[in-house]
């Protein structure tokens, strides 16, 4: 048996999709193979608490003598007991946005020596900078939206005039370290560019306008380590303005999405060697959730890269993969069985 601990919460905005996803990989562990450990990470104080007890719909159970700590030794310390104890083989970090998802996280684990599920402390920071990442993509000649970053300190001064000039319109804004749509606005016309700065910079002190592409927009589910699969792309159809907070995560938002997407073969494949190309570009391992467009004139964009996708009952990643003839269980163990392969 190996002991699995599986940390969730965390303190972005995305704490509430993390319990989601968390829940999903606590479900789908053999425990004929695994002993998991649930560390919430609460949203105010940053705090870990082992839970007790692993009961759905997931929450962190807050109490003191909970508290607990990663320790060099792959041991958890308990806070409360001053009690060293549980040795760990495996952590699978099930958190979105900054703190988690960023490399902070998975910085920690390398120091400690631990095994850990997804892209290492490199892959995660450049994965999760919408900047840097499309800077290298750009680079390596993978297709990327024209865009523009700013930063904060900028926002009273810049001409947007000229922005808008070189960006066009409509154009998206968005800030560059966050998930899950928070922050991002769809701006139509010049005049609504400015409130669509501040409220990104709610988020972030970096933010991105970037243009908008007209065509599909499509999403591959990749896993592996230096021999990474794809599956086939799915297709996203959205009712509202754009693919929004809601309609990524409400059952009533009007998104369809279309699994195995209609398409010619040879496109496909197109679009897997260019998930994949970005993969490598981008340094992830593990897994990741590849987002891009395929434009009318045939040109695959990338949009974006998630190192830790969602696993919600409405996210793609999961679902792709069960498509492709591996379900839950066997996703979660190919996962985890990645983790160990890269620590070897």
């Amino acid at each position: 048996m190996k002991n699995i601990v599986v940390i969730f919460g965390g303190q972005s905005a995305e704490h509430s999709i993390s319990l989601k996803s968390a829940e999903f990989i606590l479900k789908s562990l053999d425990q004929t193979e695994y002993t998991p450990y649930a560390i919430g990470i609460e949203k105010e104080s940053g705090l870990w608490y082992l839970q007790p007890t692993i009961t759905f719909p997931l929450e962190i159970n807050t109490a003191s003598k909970n508290l607990v700590s990663l320790l060099p030794d792959h041991k958890l310390y308990h806070v409360h007991t001053n009690v060293v104890s549980d040795v760990i083989d495996v952590v699978f970090p099930v958190l979105h946005g900054p703190n988690g998802e960023d490399g902070t996280l998975q910085g920690l684990l390398q120091l400690i020596g631990l095994p850990f599920v997804g892209a290492d402390c490199l892959g995660s920071a450049i994965g999760m900078d919408k900047d840097v990442s499309k800077r290298l993509l750009h680079e390596a000649g993978i297709p990327i939206a024209p865009f523009k970053t700013l930063r904060s300190h900028e926002l009273e001064t810049v001409n947007t005039t000229k922005i808008l000039n070189d960006i066009g319109l409509p154009c998206f804004v968005k800030p560059a370290n966050m998930g899950s749509s928070y922050g991002i606005s769809k701006v139509n016309t010049a005049e609504d560019l400015h409130a669509a700065l501040v409220l990104a910079f709610q988020y972030d002190r970096k933010v991105l306008i970037e243009s908008a592409i007209l065509g599909c927009e499509l999403e591959c589910a990749v896993m592996g380590n230096d021999f990474p699969i794809a599956t086939n792309p799915c297709e996203i159809k959205v009712t509202r303005e754009y693919y929004d907070f809601t309609a990524k995560y409400d059952d009533n938002g009007g998104t369809e999405f279309i699994i195995a997407a209609v398409m010619e073969p040879s496109v496909q494949e197109k679009i897997k060697a260019v998930a994949l190309k970005a993969y490598f570009c981008l340094d992830c391992r593990g897994m990741a959730r590849v987002d891009c467009f395929l434009a009318k004139d045939g040109t695959v964009y990338i949009n974006e890269l998630n190192t830790i996708p969602g696993f919600t009952a409405m996210s793609m990643y999961p679902r792709m993969w069960q498509a492709s003839g591996v379900e839950g269980p066997a996703l979660v163990k190919k996962l985890i069985d990645y983790a160990f392969e890269a620590f070897d």
